[in-house]
């Protein structure tokens, strides 16, 4: 019985070393991960006029709950990116767990290898820092489509003029959602 509790010990040890040392690899390379309120994301994709059917990018998925909310309430289909080993797991964990394997694919990446993705895109996801925004700018917008819509939680583009805004609730705070295209 000492045994068994020494080896669940120790796995649950990799488990946390492997969730840290993946959390802080990410942070090393980029801003730390956050994630959104259900109200916040629901209020994008309202923003967004997300439809059934469409495709919806996360850039930055994190635990994949952005795509899992897109596709059983708005009928959508997902694509989550995200550079965390950990955080790309755990969104498969959890759209392995919400039943909606087929209708979102998760990949390993950085978001500039993700061309081929965002050139399907009718709808992109950020929740990003500025300081991505700002990196990921102009290449975003040379990628998508004319009829591709990118909405942005809480920050906006540096340079890039927003379509509209609206207010939301995020984390217990009044925030801001803009939408773009790329006009």
């Amino acid at each position: 019985m000492i045994l068994f509790v020494e080896i669940i010990f120790i796995i649950f040890m990799l488990w946390m070393i492997f969730w840290q040392g993946s959390m802080l690899w990410a942070g090393i390379i980029g801003p730390p991960i956050v994630y959104s309120s259900y109200e916040g994301i629901r209020d994008a994709f309202k923003l967004a006029k997300l439809k059934q059917g469409e495709t919806i990018i996360d850039l930055g998925c994190g635990n994949g709950r952005t795509l899992i909310l897109a596709v059983k309430e708005f009928g959508a289909k997902g694509i989550g990116i995200d550079r965390s080993l950990f955080c790309i797991l755990k969104a498969r964990l959890n759209i392995y767990l919400s039943g909606e394997s087929e209708n979102i694919k998760i990949y390993f990446k950085p978001f500039e290898k993700a061309s081929v993705e965002i050139k399907k895109s009718d709808v992109i996801y950020l929740y990003l820092w500025p300081s991505t925004l700002a990196k990921i700018e102009s290449w975003l917008f040379e990628q998508i489509k004319p009829t591709t819509r990118v909405v942005s939680l809480a920050f906006k583009f540096a340079k890039k003029k927003p379509d509209s805004e609206i207010e939301t609730m995020n984390l217990g705070m009044k925030m801001s959602v803009w939408l773009y295209t790329k006009k």
